[in-house]
Order: C-alpha cells, then structure tokens, then sequence
C-alpha cells in the first residue's frame, strides 16, 4: 500500500490547483466517511453526483480532492481529470499495489449463470486444495471465509481493497462476477485477468443500455482485457459469441453442451440432465466423468463452464468430478426446499425472461403427472420496463399457475410494477395478483398439494426487499422454512 500521493496519481493525467500534499491518509469516494488527511474522489453517479457532496469533504479535512471541473471558492487542493471513475479506478490500484497482478483472476461476464459458474470453479479449486477467493453476487469469499457485497461487481475502490486483502492471505486463484455495469463504469480497468468466460446474452439492463447492442458492447469489452498469455473460453451456442470471439488477443477456447459441436470441450451424447446431472464432459486433453445433484440444461452449460476452466487452470479430472458430485445446491440458484406432506419448492434469482424459461423448463421436467407447476415472480423496480411483460409470458407459458407478486420495487410503486407485468398474460392465462411477497408465497404453499411443485423466483439468495431506498429484512428460503415448520 503506497500513501505518497505521486505513486497514487501514477499514469494519471490531471491538472492540479493549490499545494498537493505529499502524503494522504486513504482513498474515499463517500464524503461522509472522509476523516482529515484523505484523497476525495467526487463522482458522478447515476443516482447523485459527487461533485455536490464537495463542501462535506471539504468540512472533514480532506487533504485534496478530485474533481472532473475545477471548483471556485474552494481552498483545499485540487486534481482536475476527465474521468473521475477511471481516474479512481488508476488510483485504487495504484493505492493497493495493484494486487491483481499477483492473482490469477478468471472474470466471469454474460447474463445468466455468473453466479453458478463462480460457485461451481470455487468448488473445484477447493477440492484441489488451491488457495482461493471469489467476488459475485453471493458476496465475496477468502477461503472458507464469506463477506456480504452490495453489488455483482463492487466499485474500483472496494474490489482493489478485496484484492488486496486477498493477496495478504496468500490467495492463488480468483473468480469473479463481471457485470456490464463494472465495464461501464470503470471498475473492472486496472484489473489483471488470466482468463475470461463468456456465458450467454439475453434482455437485461436495457434501462441503462436502451439497446441490446449496447450492451453487447460492454459485455465483450471483458475479453480485450485478458492478456495474450491468458485464455478466453466462449459459449457458443449463444448467437452473440461471434462477437465475444473476435475480440481479445488471449487464446480462445470455445464450449458448448451440443455433443455434435466441435467445440474444444462438450458432453457426451448419453449426457441426462433432467434428474440430476450424469455424463461426460469431453476434451482434447482428458474426458471427465461428472454426475451433480444439480438438474437443468442450462446447469450442463454452467458446469461446463466451469470445468473447462478448470481444466485451463490445469487442475486434475479427479479433483473436478469430484467437487462436482459434492455440490448439493447454488444458493438461490434452483435450490430446493422439501418437507414430507409439502409441495417441493424450489428458490431461484431468475430475474429475466431468458432465466425464468430455462428454470421452469427444468422444473417442467419432474413434475408428476398428477401435480402441477406453481411459479410466484415479480420484476424488480427501475429496472427495464419492457421486459417486465416478457417475464410473465414466459411464467404463464410453463406453469400451470402463475402468482404475480413484488420484487424489490426500489423507488416504485408495487401496483405499476405489477401493472407492466401483467400486460404479457393472455386472456387464458390461470394468474393471479398478490402483491405482498409474503403472502404470495404463503397463498402458493396452502393451495398446493405434496405432488405439486413451487417455483419462486426473482430473489434468490437475497435476505432483503428494497423499499423506497431502504432494505427490509425478507427471504425467500426463510419464509418457506417458516411455513414448514408450521
């Protein structure tokens, strides 16, 4: 950790105004914890713009600020830069000695299955007895050691202090959640990734890219930051890979769960997924016997993911079947709860159109023939508005009967939320709306019977419901655990 403030500006252009200190306490991006001796960054962000909240830094003592325009009538020095977020993201790095540098970190990108693919790799690395770390949307993990995050991908400032405090404790290897909003927003630049997995695209986040392409375009920019000794590994049954494929200079590996595929690794055609997991994975390097609790065809891509990194990382077939076959659930991701005389209920983070069908889908697979599929969903509030219809299309065309609840409507109101959804059920559609959460998952549990199935999604493993700016303790596993205790 360097505190002299030139080492910290290092490969930063800035103009600086007044007396720069030659040391600074830390970093801060949040002027209410700013205490004397501190380098402020104000940033503009997408709900507040930093550059309002100078005077409280200014009141804490901060030893200078930076600012993207210079601030009149302000005494304390000042850094002039173009970007702030990209300049914090230098700075931070800078800060902490650039510690992804003396990681392997494996940058894991797509819409869906960042989560398991993460999970799954950390597993494997376990089981080999490799020192490792993870940052996603469960949280971030030294070891055995788990630490809640706020978001997929932290800022600069936080993800170069995880690092850091990852290399202090001797941590090899890291995979990692990377959002489109991480590319956007400069706070994945000064991160050194060994590898890359592409996973799949489909509509998300258009609230904030308006276009498909858009976001395209943030999601592959993952690649072009894998150095030429690294590897790219791309899903190619997704049409956007193409994309994902011609770009980056690091060797590209390519996966697909198509047996037929002559992709570099790929399952068996005796491959069977809808009751668990059971084949082999196939490579030019060594064949790998798997079998998994898990169900699912999507779960064959992400398992497939994850070992094919695996195997980049040069980890043995042992070690790898064997992590597999211990791994019972992914938090929140399709993870089942069951009790004698209950419907089998099953919590997913499904939150897209693309997520909720390749849930149901595997959960169509299992339900008996004298049971029927239940699906609770909400759609999250400011968030894409269009595909809030879609997501209901999608529950209404493989459940038997859909609860259309909240989710966390953050700064919305339930009943629009609801309102948008709705707009996607047809006139024969069997839904009903209950717009407390609770209580849509209380309704689904007592009108149900044991040979039924209950599928509820949008939140996963989360312990909160974002209200107005405020998070509410709430949880899905907790409520349904409840109810079965009863």
């Amino acid at each position: 950790m360097s505190n002299i403030l030139k080492d910290i500006l290092n490969d930063i252009d800035y103009l600086s105004y007044g007396d720069l200190p030659i040391r600074i306490n830390k970093i801060s991006n949040n002027s209410r914890t700013v205490i004397p001796g501190d380098l402020f960054f104000a940033i503009r962000g997408i709900q507040a713009d930093g550059h309002s909240f100078i005077p409280m830094a200014v009141e804490n003592r901060a030893a200078a600020i930076v600012v993207e325009k210079y601030q009149k009538n302000i005494s304390t020095p000042q850094i002039v830069v173009q970007d702030s977020r990209a300049a914090l993201s230098k700075a931070a790095a800078n800060y902490y000695d650039n510690p992804s540098q003396k990681l392997k970190v494996i940058g894991i990108t797509g819409t869906n299955g960042k989560t398991t693919t993460v999970y799954l790799l950390n597993a494997i690395l376990k089981t080999a007895r490799i020192s490792r770390g993870s940052i996603g949307t469960l949280g971030y993990s030294i070891q055995d050691n788990f630490y809640p995050l706020n978001l997929t991908t932290p800022d600069s400032l936080q993800l170069q202090e995880i690092l850091a405090r990852m290399v202090e404790n001797n941590i090899s290897v890291v995979p990692m959640e990377v959002s489109a909003h991480a590319l956007s927003l400069h706070r994945v630049d000064d991160i050194q990734f060994l590898g890359g997995i592409f996973t799949n695209i489909s509509q998300d986040h258009l609230d904030f890219y308006e276009t498909m392409e858009n976001y395209v375009k943030a999601k592959i920019e993952l690649f072009r930051k894998i150095g030429k000794s690294g590897f790219r590994l791309s899903n190619i049954d997704d049409d956007y890979s193409r994309l994902f494929n011609s770009t980056g200079d690091a060797e590209l590996f390519t996966y697909s769960i198509q047996s037929e595929s002559e992709s570099d690794y790929r399952w068996s055609k005796d491959v069977r997924y809808s009751h668990g997991i059971s084949g082999t994975i196939l490579s030019k390097e060594v064949d790998i016997p798997i079998t998994s609790t898990l169900s699912g065809k999507y779960n064959l891509s992400n398992i497939l993911a994850a070992v094919s990194a695996a195997i980049q990382l040069g980890l043995s077939p042992s070690d790898i079947s064997t992590a597999i076959r211990k791994i019972s659930y992914i938090p929140g991701r399709l993870q089942e709860l069951r009790k004698n005389g209950f419907p089998r209920v099953f919590v997913d983070y499904a939150h897209t159109p693309d997520a909720i069908i390749n849930v149901l889908t595997a959960l169509k697979d299992i339900v008996p023939s004298n049971g029927k599929l239940v699906t609770v969903f909400g759609c999250g509030g400011n968030r894409d508005k269009t595909k809030r219809p879609k997501m209901a299309e999608a529950a209404s065309s493989l459940s038997d009967f859909v609860i259309v609840t909240t989710d966390n409507p953050r700064f919305e109101e339930p009943e629009a939320i609801i309102k948008d959804a709705i707009e996607g059920f047809s006139s024969e559609s069997n839904y009903k709306k209950i717009t407390d959460r609770k209580e849509a998952i209380e309704f689904a549990v007592k009108n149900s019977s044991g040979n039924d199935i209950i599928a509820i999604l949008g939140k996963g493993h989360e312990n909160y419901q974002e209200i107005k700016g405020v998070r509410h303790p709430f949880s899905d596993v907790s409520i349904i655990k409840e109810l079965f205790g009863r």
